[in-house]
């Protein structure tokens, strides 16, 4: 039997070649494009990038995306210190993928690994555990595309929001996608991120790949404006039965206005239309702390806000994998900290 493997660094086009043969059915978090967003964020954090496929018998078997990144005297196999896309792999190889990566991390001292296993994914259990990784796994809320009469399985506060902005003339709703793509709407949204984060949070070429994914028909923006000025939009991205509400952006000004329960429904009766069965709302839609989770009261809020469409919880597998006490305690001691903070009752 022959083992191969490609790494990223060392042969690009092969091994871009093998993960989308690979990744193919995967969620968006494993696109090529979201791949090398997901490498764009860190900037100058990026240390090396040890990404790779495994084959055995010139078979593709397993696509890691491996970013190691070092922030502060902080090695770690992450993304902005968060948790990235686990290894997508073939059961039978599993045990040698994450002994390939131990292997890795030892080498390049790395203190800890995060890896995160999709939420729409097939994992019945997190799988992490059986390699030694602490579970810090939280819920994400997953809205039901497979109701008949959608607005009325809203909860009846979005219901209500909702039928506000419809049945006023002044506003108009829009989407673009891959049949009807529109880069001057794009800087739009664009424009409107840079302005409710407060700052540009990333890389421009960050966005062109997103408006790559969308031309490439797996992505989708939808806008709402009033009097023909834009005041909000949300981007999802999608593949097979599944999508992924990306990112929202809005006009500071209007957001007293109930604009996101108007938009995501707008989403839904698109993606269902689209063969689309489940949306994955994304963080924060966990409700309540976690090793790894402390929301703040904005978040919580924003996750009560999910709940208000039809749906459920899925459990969100995550895994942490320490290689220094130090660091364990570091981030412990954090943990600890912001979760007694939480504490009102005694």
């Amino acid at each position: 039997m022959s083992i191969d493997i490609i790494y990223k660094e060392q042969n690009e086009d092969l091994f871009w070649k093998y993960w989308n043969q690979i990744t193919k059915k995967a969620s968006y978090a494993y696109f090529q494009n979201t791949i090398k967003i997901y490498l764009l964020t860190l900037k100058n954090k990026l240390m090396v990038d040890k990404s790779f496929i495994y084959l055995e018998n010139k078979i593709p078997l397993a696509a890691v995306f491996l970013p190691i990144e070092k922030q502060k005297n902080n090695i770690s196999i992450s993304l902005n210190n968060n948790f990235i896309p686990s290894p997508i792999f073939d059961a039978s190889v599993s045990k040698k993928v994450f002994l390939l990566i131990e292997k890795i991390s030892q080498e390049i001292k790395v203190k800890k690994i995060m890896f995160a296993i999709d939420p729409l994914g097939p994992a019945l259990y997190n799988y992490l555990q059986k390699y030694g990784f602490i579970d810090s796994s939280i819920l994400s809320y997953v809205i039901d595309l497979n109701g008949v009469d959608l607005l009325s399985l809203c909860r009846k506060g979005n219901r209500n929001e909702i039928k506000k902005i419809l049945t006023c003339n002044d506003y108009s709703l829009f989407y673009i996608d891959k049949k009807k793509p529109n880069y001057v709407i794009f800087k739009d949204y664009i424009k409107l991120h840079h302005l409710c984060s407060g700052k540009k949070t990333r890389p421009d070429e960050s966005f062109d790949l997103q408006f790559d994914n969308l031309k490439k028909g797996n992505g989708v923006l939808f806008g709402l404006s009033f009097k023909k000025k834009n005041l909000g939009f949300v981007y999802f991205e999608f593949n097979q039965e599944n999508a992924i509400y990306y990112s929202g952006s809005d006009d500071p000004k209007y957001n007293f206005l109930p604009l996101y329960h108007v938009l995501i429904y707008s989403a839904m009766k698109y993606l269902k239309k689209h063969g689309i069965k489940y949306i994955d709302t994304g963080q924060p839609s966990s409700p309540s702390a976690q090793f790894g989770y402390t929301p703040d009261k904005k978040q919580l809020n924003i996750a009560l806000f999910k709940r208000g469409f039809p749906g459920d919880y899925k459990n969100y597998y995550r895994g942490i994998k320490y290689f220094s006490k130090d660091l364990f305690k570091e981030d412990m001691d954090i943990f600890m900290k912001n979760y007694l903070n939480q504490i009102n009752y005694e």
